[in-house]
C-alpha cells in the first residue's frame, strides 16, 4: 500500500512538472512576416503577434526585449534557429524568438508552420519542461503529430504560459 501511495504522489508531481499537450494552430488575421527555419520547418509569425507578446512581457516586469520588436511590417525577415542555446546567434531576432516570444506564440497556436515539404500543420504537440537551473523559464519543444520530429525548441518566462494575447 506505501509503493502504490508513493508511486501516485510521484506521478501527481511528474505531471506537474513536465506537461504534454496538442496545440491547435489558428489562423492569422495578418500576413507572417517573420519566417523561422529550425531544422526543414518553417514556423512564421505576424509581426502584431510578436509585439503583443513583447508588450505582455514587458507588462510583466521582463523588458529584456523592450516594448515592440521595432521590425518594419512592409518587410519579410527569415531567421535560422539551431536545436542548442548558446553562440549561434548572429541576429539580435534570434535570441528574440528562441528565448523570448517564439515558444509563447505556439503555444498559443499563433503561428504558421509547415514542413519540409511545404504542407501546413494544423496541429502540433507541445512538450513543456521545468528547467531547475534557470529562475522563471521553462523548456518548451515542439513536434510534428504526424512523425514526431522537432518543430521548434525554445524557453519562455512562466508567467506567459496560458497568457491570452487578446487578438484573436
Amino acid at each position: 500500500m506505501k509503493k502504490l501511495l508513493l508511486l501516485s504522489v510521484a506521478f501527481v508531481f511528474y505531471s506537474q512538472v513536465f506537461g504534454q499537450r496538442t496545440v491547435e494552430m489558428r489562423n492569422l488575421w495578418a500576413q507572417p512576416r517573420v519566417h523561422v527555419l529550425f531544422q526543414g520547418y518553417t514556423i512564421s509569425y505576424t509581426i502584431k503577434d510578436i509585439n503583443k507578446a513583447i508588450g505582455i512581457m514587458a507588462q510583466m516586469g521582463d523588458s529584456t526585449y523592450g516594448v515592440t520588436s521595432k521590425l518594419d511590417t512592409g518587410k519579410d525577415y527569415y531567421i535560422e534557429l539551431f536545436p542548442g542555446f548558446s553562440t549561434e546567434y548572429h541576429s539580435p531576432l534570434q535570441p528574440l524568438i528562441q528565448l523570448g516570444v517564439g515558444a509563447f506564440l505556439l503555444t498559443a497556436g499563433h503561428a504558421v508552420v509547415e514542413n519540409p515539404k511545404h504542407k501546413i500543420r494544423n496541429e502540433i504537440l507541445e512538450y513543456i519542461d521545468v528547467e531547475p537551473n534557470e529562475d522563471n523559464n521553462v523548456l518548451v519543444t515542439f513536434y510534428d503529430t504526424k512523425n514526431n520530429r522537432t518543430i521548434f525548441f525554445g524557453r519562455m518566462k512562466d508567467f506567459m504560459y496560458n497568457k491570452d494575447l487578446g487578438i484573436d
